[in-house]
């Protein structure tokens, strides 16, 4: 682990800190209750301290700890940290991450050969998740660890990390982030509300969000909420339909949106897929079962989708006087789970298609573009062509506002954003002549823009102030 790989001028333990700073880091701004980290760093020293960084360390503290121990060298990160020693608290009984590039760790001696593999057997009983991680591409797992995995009675996954980035990944996979959960019912029994599976519905995709939640004034005053009074005007809801609208009264608003129908999903019917892929309205969310529920009822419905490639469709229910949904329950398994991927159906007005900007006529579908005219296709694709990164595309602002938040839960300076998306100069100066000859062999012509009109100077004056 302290010896520099070929392509890297840091050694593989200096990129482990730097993936763990990094994951750290990404949960600055998670969404969870929970101060304290959602995992632990188990390092050695020479004496006993074995600890780096302890789950009941606050989110803040691991950060500031993973970043000096980023910016140390790798000759002091060699000199500081050599072995793995043994971790004795019960609340690291979770998944250990094993990261080493040493195949032979006992280095052929049959005592500890005897006391590692006899301690691996407590693995199960102890409820420890055993991973390991190299970054040797020659590790050589029958020198040791294919006995190991013997021993502790599971399948040897062969796991291998390049770099940094890989390592970040492998361990970014691993951390457990808050997601949406909610318990409802599920009637599948027609006209009968009295009968219903417990099932909890499950969201793990959410927006990043900064919340303008200040308690405070810079002053340090408390801020007071002021409501406004009602007055005895009747409250009225308007529907607007392109320049007609119609006004309704409070009961007659209720009459319009109550009905019969229970909170939660109830069954309509069972058919064939309905939305295809790509429809897409909102996030899909899980449906699993409650692990209270006692009934196999979910189970059977579950298999008969399976079996007969059918889905469940539904009408969802959130709340009492709640706009209803129509949505189809996908029979999904994963993670050794039985679940139903819930997709909202569009009605027809929701399904909008782009208008074509190309108006493709039948005798062009039938040109023979010439070799030259193909070349320069080709290459206009090949230069607007590149390996796609989420972190290539940033929102400027956005990452301000984190910066400087940031800055603030660290007490450090506010880092400067770069904007790194491509402007229009860039993409022009990446295309060069490309673009050029495209013009030149099609017969392109650029097309000035229209310009905004100048307000006059009688049209400001007849502005209100």
């Amino acid at each position: 682990m302290f010896i520099k790989n070929e392509n890297s001028e840091f050694t593989p333990f200096k990129e482990c800190i730097s993936a763990c700073y990094e994951l750290a880091n990404s949960l600055l701004f998670t969404q969870n209750k929970r101060s304290w980290s959602p995992f632990g760093v188990v390092l050695a020293l020479e004496d006993e301290a074995a600890t780096f960084v302890n789950f009941n360390d606050n989110v803040l503290d691991s950060i500031k700890l993973l970043k000096g121990k980023n910016e140390m060298s790798n000759d002091k990160l060699s000199d500081l940290y050599k072995k793995f020693k043994e971790i004795k608290s019960a609340v690291y009984k979770r998944t250990i991450i094993y990261i080493t590039n040493d195949d032979d760790p006992v280095r052929g001696d049959k005592t500890q050969r005897f006391a590692a593999l006899n301690e691996a057997k407590n693995f199960e009983a102890s409820d420890i998740n055993f991973q390991m991680v190299t970054m040797n591409d020659n590790f050589d797992y029958k020198m040791f660890y294919n006995e190991l995995y013997s021993v502790m009675k599971v399948p040897l996954v062969e796991t291998i990390v390049e770099d940094e980035e890989g390592l970040l990944e492998k361990l970014s996979s691993l951390i457990l982030v808050r997601y949406y959960q909610r318990r409802l019912n599920f009637f599948p029994f027609l006209n009968d509300q009295s009968r219903f599976i417990k099932v909890i519905q499950k969201k793990f995709i959410q927006e990043e969000k900064l919340y303008n939640n200040a308690h405070i004034t810079t002053s340090g005053k408390s801020v007071k909420k002021i409501s406004k009074n009602v007055g005895d005007a009747p409250k009225t809801f308007v529907l607007k339909y392109n320049n007609e609208h119609l006004e309704f009264d409070v009961e007659e608003n209720f009459d319009l949106k109550n009905n019969d129908l229970p909170i939660g999903y109830t069954l309509i019917h069972v058919s064939d897929r309905v939305t295809e892929v790509g429809f897409v309205l909102t996030n899909s969310s899980i449906l699993e079962i409650d692990h209270k529920e006692d009934l196999k009822f979910f189970d059977s419905f579950w298999q008969y989708c399976v079996d007969k490639k059918k889905v469940l469709v539904c009408v969802r229910k959130m709340k009492n006087l709640d706009k209803i949904r129509f949505v189809e329950f996908i029979p999904k398994f994963a993670n050794n789970t039985r679940m139903f991927i819930i997709k909202p159906i569009p009605f027809i007005s929701e399904i909008k298609y782009p208008p074509s900007k190309l108006d493709i006529k039948k005798e062009d579908t039938a040109c023979d573009y010439s070799q030259e005219k193909v070349q320069v296709t080709n290459s206009l694709i090949d230069a607007l062509t590149f390996d796609y990164h989420s972190k290539m595309f940033i929102n400027p602002s956005f990452a301000k506002k984190k910066a400087f938040l940031r800055s603030k839960f660290l007490d450090e300076p506010v880092e400067e954003v770069e904007d790194v998306t491509l402007d229009s100069e860039g993409i022009d100066s990446r295309l060069g002549e490309v673009t050029d000859k495209f013009k030149v062999l099609f017969n392109l012509c650029e097309e000035s823009g229209k310009k905004r009109k100048t307000a006059s100077t009688a049209a400001k004056s007849k502005r209100k102030k």
